[in-house]
């Protein structure tokens, strides 16, 4: 049967497509079989999972990320990314925030290694995904998945800057969606997920939703946003209950050693990156590379750019201006903060176990900032 059909196809003068085609699949598969697919990770009934499969041990291929950067979000963890990416031994993945263990963890370690750069063995991989640093179970999931000897990286600020940033963020590019799909979920006679055609509003998406499962809200006042009707704190609020630094801690600490661990001051991240990137070459056991020379500060924008190797300064989104706020509010907040953080200053509770020999103490100046010590 097979030959007759080959017989009316030559007859019709198809013969030499015939034979090129058949010719270039048999190459194809031999290509396949030599260069199997860069990066795919020998992860069944591996007990080196966290190895890149060995044909590609040598060369350029997708590699699990030797650091994370978990957080905070709002403390210049894009500014750390924007500087630290511009190293020739560091490469960070394309899209600037994966979130595989918290939003995507179901579609498998596979996809999480799909989404990462191509690096030398000689180079290393960093992940940074900010709102890890607040998911309890992320730590282990981390040690587990990827492996014990994953180096931590974590950016504090000033809490309460912090959640004035966060509020001025999430209402800039959530806000109209988060009351948009309130309006709707109250309506229940409406039967479209989108809002209407009059609204310069865009419909919401899964990322809406995530917001407010999350705490967030688009309050018309950050008083309104982190008080509760009382005028006591609300601790359920996002915008408050990332800051609770100690809290989140000791997640990490109770899964990787201290050593493993790098904090940074992301307000000597703004005000002398060089100092703060060079603690972290040193942490990353990295060449030399940030000097004072590589910075300047852009008048107009307020905050450090990059002056080489290649100028470059962060997206016009960042430092925005910040709402007046109430002294009060203020006072409240940093008081709160202050209580909250003091288990920072010393070791009288189990966050510590053993890891505070080298932890950075915290001082209040004028009860309004907390600056990170050596």
């Amino acid at each position: 049967m097979m030959k007759n059909m080959m017989k009316r196809l030559c007859g019709k003068g198809l013969c030499p497509i015939i034979v090129w085609l058949m010719l270039a699949t048999l190459i194809f598969s031999i290509f396949l079989r030599v260069n199997p697919k860069p990066g795919v990770l020998n992860i069944e009934n591996n007990p080196t999972k966290y190895h890149v499969h060995e044909a590609t041990q040598n060369v350029s291929a997708k590699r699990l990320p030797q650091v994370i950067v978990v957080g905070v979000k709002k403390c210049g963890t894009g500014a750390l990314r924007n500087f630290l990416r511009n190293h020739p031994s560091v490469r960070f993945t394309v899209e600037h925030e994966i979130h595989y263990f918290d939003w995507y963890y179901d579609k498998g370690l596979q996809w999480y290694i799909d989404q990462m750069p191509c690096t030398t063995p000689e180079q290393i991989t960093v992940e940074k995904t900010p709102m890890y640093f607040i998911e309890p179970d992320i730590p282990k999931k981390i040690y587990e998945d990827i492996s014990p000897d994953t180096k931590i990286i974590v950016v504090l600020c000033d809490p309460v800057v912090r959640a004035i940033s966060d509020y001025v963020h999430v209402r800039e590019r959530s806000g109209c969606r988060i009351k948009a799909y309130l309006r709707f979920r109250k309506n229940k006679s409406s039967k479209s997920p989108h809002v209407s055609k009059k609204s310069v509003c865009p419909a919401w998406s899964n990322s809406t939703r995530r917001l407010l499962r999350q705490g967030y809200s688009a309050a018309d006042s950050f008083e309104s946003a982190v008080l509760d009707a009382s005028g006591n704190i609300n601790i359920k609020s996002a915008y408050i209950y990332i800051g609770l630094y100690a809290k989140h801690l000791q997640h990490w600490l109770h899964n990787f050693p201290r050593n493993q661990i790098l904090v940074l001051d992301g307000g000597i991240l703004q005000n002398n990156p060089t100092q703060e990137l060079q603690k972290t070459e040193k942490f990353l056991d990295l060449q030399p590379f940030f000097t004072e020379e590589a910075f300047y500060f852009n008048e107009t924008k307020g905050f450090y750019c990059l002056s080489k190797p290649v100028p470059q300064c962060l997206p016009e989104s960042k430092g925005r201006p910040h709402p007046d706020i109430r002294k009060k509010v203020i006072d409240k907040l940093s008081v709160f903060y202050n209580a909250s953080d003091e288990i920072l200053n010393g070791c009288e509770c189990c966050v510590c176990d053993g890891y505070v020999d080298n932890w950075p103490k915290i001082r209040c100046e004028d009860q309004l900032s907390i600056i990170i010590l050596d």
